[in-house]
């Protein structure tokens, strides 16, 4: 009984030591570390001898036969499940063939890692850049060879989970509550918000042969506020792929190439930055649909959805359906602007047009509503206040 009895607390202490032991290697660490050999993210594909897991104090990647085939985040103090298949630069057709994979800078705080790559005779070189204060990578590649051929490329994301079909949309809306709109900045240098996860397009956008994307795994760097952000769960923003090229210029040029990109159908959507001015050479603020509270994951999905607007003084709030939601024809779509120096004029666009308008006369609250048309591709309202500052919605698409 008593070899009984002593076995059985061998027995445990056994158990006990694993369990602790799986815990630590799933536990994230203080700083950045680098671990070659088999991935230990459960569920990864990272299964090699030269493979190499990255560990942060945010999430975890792996990265295989050169690009990131698994990826997990921070859950209740661990690493959770492995959330992606693949996340790469694709070129286009054909195979890419891994020359040299290296770790050129690794500190505490920072890593960086340099892959270089042949495609069709073309020599690519792609980096993984890493900051510990920040979940997420940033990932870029250079051909080094410009493909002098017409190319579909750029990163894309394929997940290992379907996006949570359970989410809201924010879509339809019969009351606005003001207070769940927040006004920030995203990263400097994010660009392009996207609905998707295909950053691919055709080599006449990108004809330098440089491609860039930010890989978010939380929230998507320095928010900047005019309001207090708090949090009330975790800080973690969803899993999603962003354009990641500096936004400068003027700001009605910018508008004028997203609504050629809206008449194509494309859900991409409008974004603010220091470096892109109006033409009294201001910077606009984000204005984003935060119903779970002013939390970082809450602003950064909302954004790259299109529940936001873009606003150089004024504010236009959708009533019935969201900006970025869907819109049924014949329906009505109502929205209500403000403004504490008083409004001048709105407008209605629709695929490119201007098509309807209403003069304001100094008023400080202004309702008003438009019936949806049917075979139309999307609608955008437009206010300007009496100091000429304006406010810009994100698209309305019609069903």
């Amino acid at each position: 009984m008593r070899f009984y009895q002593s076995g059985l607390s061998l027995l445990a202490a056994m158990v006990l030591t694993a369990c602790s032991s799986n815990s630590a290697k799933n536990a994230p660490p203080a700083g950045i570390e680098v671990v070659h050999g088999p991935t230990q993210i459960a569920g990864g594909d990272a299964r090699g001898a030269d493979d190499m897991t990255v560990r942060t104090p945010h999430f975890t990647f792996a990265l295989s036969r050169g690009g990131i085939v698994d990826l997990a985040m921070v859950e209740n103090g661990v690493f959770g499940a492995d959330l992606v298949e693949s996340v790469d630069f694709v070129p286009g057709e054909g195979e890419l063939a891994v020359e040299k994979l290296e770790v050129v800078k690794h500190t505490p705080e920072q890593l960086v890692i340099e892959l270089t790559r042949k495609w069709n005779g073309h020599r690519l070189l792609s980096r993984y850049e890493v900051d510990k204060d920040y979940p997420g990578i940033k990932l870029s590649t250079k051909m080094l060879d410009p493909a002098k051929e017409t190319l579909f490329a750029g990163y894309r994301l394929q997940r290992n989970e379907p996006v949570n079909p359970d989410l809201p949309s924010y879509n339809d809306m019969t009351r606005m509550v003001h207070s769940h709109w927040t006004a920030a900045q995203l990263q400097n240098s994010l660009n392009e918000l996207y609905e998707t996860d295909d950053l691919r397009r055709s080599s006449a956008a990108v004809q330098n042969g440089d491609f860039t994307a930010w890989l978010s795994a939380g929230s998507l760097g320095n928010l900047l506020s005019d309001k207090e952000m708090y949090t009330t769960s975790s800080p973690q923003a969803e899993l999603g792929l962003f354009d990641l090229k500096p936004m400068t210029g003027n700001f009605e040029s910018y508008l004028s190439v997203m609504r050629q990109r809206w008449n194509r159908g494309e859900r991409v959507y409008l974004n603010a930055g220091p470096l892109l001015k109006d033409a009294r050479h201001n910077s606009g603020k984000l204005y984003a649909y935060t119903p779970k509270g002013r939390i970082t994951a809450d602003f950064a999905s909302a954004a790259a959805r299109g529940h936001s607007f873009v606003s150089f003084g004024p504010e236009v709030y959708p009533i019935t359906t969201n900006f970025g939601g869907e819109a049924t024809p014949y329906s009505e779509t109502q929205v209500e602007f403000r403004s504490g120096v008083g409004l001048a004029k709105a407008e209605v666009w629709l695929d490119g047009k201007q098509v309807a308008g209403w003069k304001i006369n100094g008023a400080k609250w202004f309702r008003t509503g438009v019936p949806v048309p049917p075979k139309r591709t999307w609608m955008q309202w437009v206010v300007e206040d009496k100091q000429g500052n304006r406010a810009y919605s994100n698209p309305i698409w019609i069903k």
